[in-house]
């Protein structure tokens, strides 16, 4: 009796998976409980094929309430629900309104002579955001929990690179002020070291999770989806709907592995798609893809092996776990970092702590080419902020512990390799001295400087700041005003407005 009752507690704690029959279901229902001759309104995915017998007195095309990639996976035994559009000369078009395209229909539903299709006689017809499908859905999205739970139970990886990977599913909101016009693409690299069967095992893992989003959401080349309808001998092209900044990329074969193609390249330098990596190269603190990433994890042996197990629930909750992702896109949109100077102390200061923990080795990695680069890794991880602001719900403190633990484990990962590369921390080290006196209190002074500079938005410090950043810093008054007027004559910092003051590089 015992073991009755709590398999009946977990089949009711079980999240109903939004699988393609039930979203048919539901569309079929709406249908029917609208009357012939009634004005009505409906959404789907313009099909753009004729349906049976069609007459000539206008254009008709098929809606079909699911997207083409699930409508073209169907099988023969599921079930299929389409609605005919009936378009004519004083239907409004509006929008993208293209085979595949996600559309809004108005007009007056009537009954189609073949079958038991229904008719819509449109009035208007309008090119729809892909997103708003999915959030149609509201009721089905995930909670926080389940969606840890499911990762968790798909694929293993270390914690911190575990919730970086959580954070790049749900894209980033655009960050204002920030001299890059990146999207909403967020990069999980990770790089070998030594050894490339770790990085191969986590490719297999992100290749299976990658395998179960569907076509419109992945950065593929091709435009078009093809297939078939078997009950109504429809050959079928449709295009993909999807406008928006989230499409995931996941190398597709080990040659990819070594570099990502040039068509996918520049979608993700320009952050247009999430970029889910492993660099089967050497980790290089200079190497491009490296800087430009939130999260540039390298594999060190002292990790386990990442690895995934098949995860049938997870399959399932898939449309689920879209839903979920499109209600947090909606909750932040956009980022300002001007709004985050708490946030923005805490960097300042977690820069400082890795200075006295790692020394030159660190000074190596925050040099102009390095990927620690402060100037850049500021606004990466403001990205990776509002990424982790997605999934919560909200921005709140925990986020900011979490953004410096993956921080803190992407350093120590990087130191390993520096000592395995003193060529190139040598080379970084000499690049940052170039930058930074020789003399003590003034390399201090120009540190200071330099993180204020480079958190923020504009790259501009206002001279009373970086006075009183001095004073704090135990500079008497004196010595912080002449400290200011000598980087100014040396050349280090410029003001290139009265009163304001940026770094020369």
């Amino acid at each position: 009796m015992e073991k009755e009752l709590m398999e009946l507690l977990n089949w009711v704690g079980t999240r109903k998976p939004l699988s393609p029959a039930r979203r048919i279901k539901e569309f079929q229902r709406r249908l029917q409980r609208t009357k012939n001759g009634e004005d009505t309104r409906v959404s789907g995915f313009l099909v753009g094929r004729k349906p049976p017998y069609a007459p000539a007195d206008a254009v008709y095309c098929l809606l079909s309430p699911i997207p083409p990639s699930e409508l073209i996976t169907l099988s023969e035994n599921e079930p299929r629900m389409y609605l005919v559009l009936r378009i004519t000369e004083r239907t409004a078009l509006r929008g993208d309104v293209r085979p595949g395209s996600y559309v809004t229909a108005e007009g007056v539903l009537d009954a189609y002579h073949w079958g038991n299709l229904r008719m819509l006689h449109s009035t208007s017809i309008e090119g729809r955001d892909y997103s708003e499908y999915w959030l149609g859905y509201k009721n089905a999205a995930l909670s926080k929990g389940e969606i840890e739970e499911l990762l968790s139970r798909t694929l293993y990886v270390g914690e911190e690179m575990q919730k970086a990977l959580t954070y790049a599913l749900y894209g980033t909101p655009v960050v204002l002020g920030t001299p890059e016009k990146w999207g909403e693409g967020v990069e999980f690299a990770v790089y070998r070291y030594r050894a490339e069967n770790e990085l191969l095992a986590l490719w297999t893992a992100l290749k299976y999770l990658h395998s179960l989003i569907p076509w419109e959401l992945r950065l593929r080349r091709e435009r078009f989806i093809e297939g078939m309808d078997p009950f109504l001998d429809l050959d079928l092209r449709l295009g993909n709907p999807n406008s928006t900044g989230l499409r995931y990329f996941v190398p597709y074969s080990k040659r990819s592995l070594h570099g990502v193609p040039k068509w996918a390249s520049r979608k993700l330098m320009e952050k247009r798609a999430v970029g889910l990596l492993p660099e089967n190269r050497d980790a290089d603190p200079t190497e491009v893809m490296a800087r430009i990433s939130e999260t540039p994890f390298v594999l060190v042996p002292r990790e386990e092996r990442p690895y995934y197990e098949r995860n049938r629930e997870m399959e399932g909750l898939i449309p689920n776990f879209l839903v979920t992702i499109f209600i947090g896109r909606t909750r932040l949109t956009s980022m300002n970092p001007g709004t985050l100077e708490e946030f923005r102390r805490k960097f300042i200061r977690w820069q400082e702590r890795k200075r006295e923990e790692y020394g030159e080795d660190f000074e190596a990695l925050i040099s102009p080419r390095g990927l620690m680069n402060p100037s850049l890794r500021y606004h990466l991880n403001v990205r990776l902020l509002g990424s982790a602001a997605r999934f919560e719900g909200g921005l709140n403190r925990s986020i900011a512990r979490d953004i410096f633990r993956i921080n803190d484990t992407v350093v120590n990962d990087w130191m390993v390799v520096l000592k395995d590369r003193p060529d190139v921390a040598m080379r970084l080290l000499k690049e940052y001295e170039r930058y930074i006196p020789r003399d003590v209190r003034a390399n201090r002074a120009l540190r200071i400087f330099s993180d204020l500079a480079s958190t923020s938005p504009q790259g501009e410090v206002t001279k009373e700041e970086f006075l009183r950043a001095l004073l704090d810093a135990g500079f008497s008054p004196s010595d912080a005003g002449e400290m200011i007027e000598r980087f100014i004559a040396a050349g280090y910092i410029y003001e290139p407005f009265q009163g304001r003051l940026r770094l020369v590089e």
